[in-house]
Parts: structure tokens; sequence; C-alpha cells
């Protein structure tokens, strides 16, 4: 039988631990404030891990997941090495360059950051019951605030929405349906914790909470994140955790209410159909992706003429040319100049600009028949094609490796898992919360930034704690 590591609130009061657990509480608050209270808030944690470790930080047999993860920050490290070694030799010293090379350098601390949570919860001095805690309260309150915010026209601090999105606390930036998404399934499963004493109240609180989270991420805009929500949702049913009574009343809810909203304003039902069909237009590029690949390399040579714009194989007919897919073959393109290590850290902004000196590129809005057409942006929008970008075949290789460590755990653990309580809520949470995180069909930000490295990082390292756990209690 594992052994939880959640503590009575009795044995909360005597440790000497407490301030190291609310730090890590803090961190689904942080993402909402902004980057910089993100890394105030890593820089603290790290500091007092460091002081709680000492030493002992040197005395542990690290496991093979970590290695395997340390790997992946080498590799970022050594890419951009390279990178800054062949710029200097071609394009001489420029500030750009040196600047990546520090980024990769500081990037460690995200391993620093998950090194210190697997060792701090090996020791006993971590619990994860706070961080479940403020992830589901946070998801919560930002619904209820999207939620506002749509039916008042300014949320509960006073900002005011954009047109059809609500962002919420989020101001300026339509990133709140991610947010939510992001935390949903800790808020869903820790709302089936409560009053399990009290079938009948549960049933309806749980229903109640997964209804306001999911109007919420609709009625933020975001397509993704609301795909997302429903996926997860799926993955919950599937795992077969004696809650598909409170799922399948909450969707029905749910559809229910997306209904009646969206039959009730004419302008946001035209706002959902036209931005969902761009979705599906984007999910057929990417999933066309290969196609275009072979077409492109049969016509590197001959030019289009326009009438073989109206057939369908042609690669450069406008119809297919959506700016994801263009920044994806981007990226595939970038890759070429380093396939092995990639061209390290933040190069995607540099090198595809690179392209234009090719005659045979253009990187402009519109589209030019015969032309390969590109666009360039701070990052490729996929994790996958960013770290094929920037770390090469070995980055993709080390991911396919970590991705195969997670499915075989979840294989192993699939029963255990089906148990009532709470460390087995906040595991599934986390696994679910990271497989949608990590999902290639996503667009994405850069997963070199700090509040999607901080996040991930976050989330794995609930999963790699309670991988040690099992491992050494089963």
């Amino acid at each position: 039988m594992l052994k939880t590591q959640f503590i009575s609130q009795t044995e909360t009061k005597k440790t000497p631990y407490i301030f190291i657990n609310i730090v890590l509480a803090l961190f689904p608050i942080s993402f909402i404030i902004g980057s910089l209270i993100v890394n105030i808030n890593l820089i603290i944690f790290c500091g007092l891990g460091i002081y709680y470790l000492k030493s002992k930080i040197l005395k542990f047999n690290f496991d093979f997941t970590l290695k395997i993860i340390f790997l992946f920050f080498l590799l970022i490290f050594f890419s951009t090495c390279l990178s800054f070694i062949k710029s200097l030799y071609f394009e001489g010293y420029s500030d750009i360059h040196l600047a990546r090379l520090i980024k990769s350098l500081l990037f460690f601390r995200f391993f620093l950051f998950l090194l210190i949570i697997f060792l701090l919860n090996k020791l006993n001095i971590l619990s994860f019951k706070y961080f479940f805690i403020s992830a589901a309260g946070s998801a919560t309150i930002v619904s209820l605030d999207i939620i506002f915010q749509h039916s008042f026209g300014f949320n509960m601090i006073g900002l005011k929405g954009h047109d059809f999105y609500n962002s919420g606390f989020f101001g300026n930036e339509l990133i709140a349906g991610g947010y939510v998404q992001r935390f949903s399934i800790f808020a869903i499963l820790f709302s089936t914790l409560l009053f399990k004493n009290k079938n009948n109240f549960r049933f309806i609180f749980s229903v109640v909470v997964i209804c306001v989270l999911g109007l919420g991420v609709f009625l933020a805009g975001n397509r993704m994140p609301l795909i997302l929500f429903t996926l997860g949702l799926f993955f919950i049913f599937l795992l077969d955790i004696k809650i598909k009574k409170i799922l399948f009343v909450s969707l029905l809810g749910l559809l229910i209410i997306f209904k009646v909203i969206i039959s009730s304003d004419e302008l946001y039902k035209s706002f959902l159909k036209n931005a969902f069909y761009s979705f599906y237009v984007n999910a057929k590029n990417v999933i066309a992706l290969p196609s275009a690949l072979t077409v492109q390399k049969i016509n590197k040579i001959k030019r289009i003429e326009p009438d073989s714009l109206k057939t369908k194989t042609d690669f450069n007919r406008p119809k297919y040319e959506t700016h994801y897919r263009r920044l994806f073959l981007t990226a595939i393109d970038t890759w070429g100049e380093n396939k092995i290590f990639g061209n390290g850290i933040k190069s995607f902004r540099l090198d595809c600009w690179k392209l234009e000196k090719d005659d045979e590129y253009y990187l402009g809005e519109d589209l030019v028949v015969g032309k390969k057409n590109r666009l360039c942006s701070n990052h490729p929008h996929n994790y996958y094609f960013e770290i094929l970008t920037e770390t090469g075949i070995l980055g993709i290789l080390i991911s396919l490796a970590l991705a195969t460590i997670l499915v075989i755990f979840i294989l192993k653990n699939l029963k255990s898992m089906q148990q009532i309580n709470a460390e087995k809520f906040l595991l599934i949470s986390a696994l679910i919360s990271l497989t949608l995180e990590m999902l290639p069909i996503r667009n994405t930000g850069s997963i070199f930034t700090t509040n999607n490295a901080t996040y991930i990082i976050l989330i794995a390292s609930i999963v790699i704690c309670h991988k040690t756990l099992m491992k050494n209690k089963i």
C-alpha cells in the first residue's frame, strides 16, 4: 500500500517546513500575476530547498528519469554552444548569440527546480497537499471571474473583456482559457474528494464545479483549451474511478448551457463557427504536412504556374497555406541547418529570417506562386517542432524516451490509480494535465519560456515523485 504524503492539520502545525510548502502552493497564483512573479517564486523556492537540503543534495542516487531529463538540458546547452561557435566563425561576435548562450545556462534552473522537489519529497519535507488545494481553487476562481466578465463586461477587479474573448485577470493576454484548462483536472478531482461522506451533496457540488470550469474555458474564447478540457474529461472517464455519473451529468449540463448561450447571440454564434472552422483547417493542414513536403520536393526545380493552383496536390495552393503550417514548415527548413543537435535555444527567431536570402523562399504574409511560402515568429508554436529545430533529432529522441517512460508508468499503475484518495487523485491530475500539455496536435507557446517551462517541470515533478514512491513501496 502506498503511504500517503498528505499530512494532517495537527502534523502541519508541528512541521518546520510549512513555509516551503506554501511557496510551492503559490505557483498557480504566480502564473496569473506574470512571469516576473513566477521567476521570483522559483528563486525563493529553490533557495529554501537548497537551505533545507544542504550537503544532502550530493548524497542521493538519482532516478533514471531524472538522468534522461538532465541529458535533455545538457543537449540544450551543447547545441547552443555549437551555434555560438558557428556564429563566431561565420558571422563574427554578436551580443544576441552570447545572450542565447547565457540563456541556455540559466535554463538549468528548471532542472534544479525539479531536482529540489524530488529530493524534498523523498525526505518527506515537501507535501503536495497545499499545491493541490491552490491549483483547484485558482482554476475555479479564474473561471468564475471569466463568467462574471462575460455577464457584466468587466471582471471582479474592473478589467474589461475583448470583443468575444474574456481574459479575466489576465487583461490584454488572451490566455485565460488555457490557464483554466491547465489546472482544471486538479479542480475536478479535488471537488470529488470533498463531502465524500455526503454522496448527494458531493454529486451536486462536483457537477457545479465541472460546469463552472467548462463554462469558463468556453467563454474565454480559446479554442484549443476547450478541446483539451473535453479530452481531459474523457481521460478521467476512461480511468473508471467511480465518478462516471458526475462526468456524464456535467457534460450534459455543459452542452445545454453552451446551446443556450450560442442560441441567444447570433454574433457569438458566428464568431464560434468561424473560430472552430479555422481550427479545423489548421488541424487538417498539420495532418497534411507529410504529403505537402513530398510535393515540395517534386516541385523544387519546376516552377508552378497559376493554373496549377486548382489542383488538389498543389503544395502552394492558398487554401492549405495557414499560418501555423507555414511556421511548422519553416521549423523543418531551419532544422536542416543542424539535423543532429539542432540550432540551440531561441534560434528559430534568428534562423527563419536567413531563409529570405534564398530566392526559393518567401516570408511575407501573402502567398507567392512558385515560392516556398514561409513565416517567421519567435517560435514555431508547437513544442515538438521547437524541440526539433533547437535540439535536433537527439532532442526528439529524448522526448520520445520520456514519453515512453510515462506511458509505461501509467500502464503499470493503472489499477492502483482507481483508488479514491487524495494522493491518487493528485497523481491522476498531474498525469492527465501533463499528457494534455504535451499532445503533438497542440498549438503552443515556446517550451523555453519561464511560464511554460515552470508549469511542465512542476507537473512532471509530481509524477516523478509518485513514480519513485511507488517503485520503492510496491
